[in-house]
């Protein structure tokens, strides 16, 4: 009979091999049932893994559109909120001028010409509102302030020109008729208002360009983000209001006030058209952007669904394995501890 021995440092080291190896695959099974994919895709996909990296890359690719699509939805409502406020401060005047109408009456004149004034007020101070530290309505300038208050040098200025205009008439201002104002006001006072003169880099009230902002929302989609104060409907604001601030109180007779009147009217009338109009057009882009949004999730949707398929694991199975591979290790810690223990000393 022949005997053979065993080697407690031979079970030892066994034993640290199975828990070395045992510890790294509890680590990627613990990471594999927490987030549900492969932890090492390469290796458990293998020619796949081509597919995952651009499935990977065309999702973040969507999630940088939708971020950037959300700052243009932004800029889009605030730019609506600013629009929809002018359009209510010229409907105002509008309203103040009509009762004007057919009256010389002080009190009246004192109401209407301080109307405009605030009207105007609220254009600059809408016109020049920001968002997210850029001009709304600066077009593609967006760090430039768009609007300069030019009322007082203009109503001097027009002033100045009323009495020239009159005195080459050989009457006084107080005497010109209802048809003579309105050629003052149609070859004087318009033209201060054109988008050359609104727009002059020293005497203008405009900064802004007169180029909006594009953005990219989806792969073959750009709109158009913005708008700008050098539009019609601004301008034709400015021009309404300076028209009465300007000229109702210089004492004119009751047929040229009522033209001043009339004709402020439908400079505030074709503003208010003009602002529809600008906001019609955002109204059009933020439509695409909630389609292209949509369009987007869906795309983003289909990929996740083709990743998941591609490099998921089933998290229930690796759970288990981890249970598994715990109990493991806790027997294979207990007989090393338990091998560590032995010695000749206990049987001498």
């Amino acid at each position: 009979m022949k005997s053979s021995f065993i080697s407690s440092s031979a079970i030892q080291n066994a034993m640290r091999l199975t828990i070395r190896q045992s510890q790294k695959q509890l680590v990627s099974s613990s990471l594999e049932a927490t987030t549900g994919v492969y932890a090492d895709i390469g290796a458990s996909i293998g020619s796949g893994a081509a597919k995952s990296v651009n499935f990977t890359s065309e999702i973040s690719r969507i999630a940088a559109l939708k971020g950037s699509n959300s700052v243009v939805s932004a800029r889009l409502e605030a730019s609506q909120l600013g629009l929809d406020s002018m359009k209510t401060a010229g409907d105002g005047l509008v309203s103040k001028l009509t009762a004007l109408q057919g009256s010389q009456d002080q009190t009246s004149i004192t109401v209407a010409t301080q109307s405009a004034t605030d009207a105007l007020s609220q254009l600059m101070d809408t016109g020049n509102s920001m968002l997210n530290g850029e001009y709304l309505f600066s077009g593609i300038n967006t760090d430039v302030q768009p609007l300069k208050d030019q009322s007082a040098t203009v109503t001097a200025n027009i002033t100045a020109a009323l009495g020239t205009y009159a005195s080459g008439l050989g009457k006084t201002v107080g005497e010109l008729t209802g048809s003579e104002m309105e050629t003052f006001i149609t070859g004087t006072v318009e033209p201060m208002f054109s988008e050359a003169s609104w727009t002059d880099p020293t005497t203008g009230w405009s900064s802004a360009s007169s180029q909006n902002m594009t953005s990219r929302i989806s792969n073959s989609e750009v709109v158009t983000s913005s708008t700008n104060s050098n539009s019609d409907g601004m301008r034709y604001f400015a021009l309404a209001s300076i028209t009465v601030s300007a000229l109702a109180g210089q004492g004119l007779s009751a047929d040229a006030l009522g033209t001043v009147t009339k004709k402020a009217i439908g400079y505030a009338a074709q503003a208010t058209t003009g602002i529809v109009t600008q906001a019609s057009q955002l109204g059009l882009s933020q439509e695409r952007v909630e389609k292209a949004n949509d369009a987007l999730d869906a795309q983003s949707s289909i990929l996740q669904n083709k990743l998941v398929d591609l490099q998921g694991v089933d998290t229930s199975e690796a759970s288990t394995l981890v249970n598994t591979l715990q109990t493991q290790l806790e027997t294979a810690y207990t007989i090393v501890s338990k091998i560590q223990q032995l010695s000749l000393v206990n049987y001498l």
